[in-house]
């Protein structure tokens, strides 16, 4: 705080009035600033726009933003209130349109009709916060080509 009180010419106080701690301000600052935009066109098939979804995500958290993201999950583990802040803020809204895309999907006869979306958004985006915060291998567009590739072969129709 004392860094971007001095960068931002203002004292302490005046940020504290604003944001009531360092999250706080992170978090304002994500929903002010990070591109989540560049979505695909509406009349895009469901595939396309997970596959848009998933190369978003990782073209993000590649870089600064990815160790922010990160770093706030970790310390959400021991501040629930953060943790909510930050699913409520960051994830549930988009986690929630993945959702409907699967959904229109299915309904078009896109993806099986059995598909559980929630559990297909699941496998998509949980290997890429494994890889974002274990560091187990690099957040590359290939990765997510593959990623995309391997778990829509489950969910393509082959007869219910």
């Amino acid at each position: 705080m004392d860094t971007v009180a001095l960068r931002a010419g203002v004292g302490k106080p005046t940020l504290y009035r604003w944001w009531p701690t360092k999250n706080a301000l992170v978090m304002a600052l994500i929903s002010e600033r990070v591109p989540w935009g560049g979505e695909t066109p509406d009349d895009a098939s469901a595939e396309a726009k997970l596959r848009g979804r998933v190369e978003r995500t990782i073209e993000l958290y590649s870089g600064v933003f990815g160790r922010i993201m990160a770093g706030l999950i970790g310390e959400a583990q021991a501040d629930p209130e953060l943790g909510r802040a930050l699913y409520e803020t960051q994830i549930r809204p988009r986690r929630a349109a993945t959702i409907a895309e699967i959904e229109r999907g299915k309904a078009e006869g896109e993806f099986r009709t059995l598909l559980d979306a929630e559990l297909l958004v699941d496998a998509l985006f949980g290997a890429i916060y494994y890889r974002l915060l274990l560091g187990s291998a690099p957040l590359t567009p290939d990765f997510g080509d593959e990623l995309v590739r391997q778990v829509l072969r489950g969910a393509l129709p082959a007869g219910d």
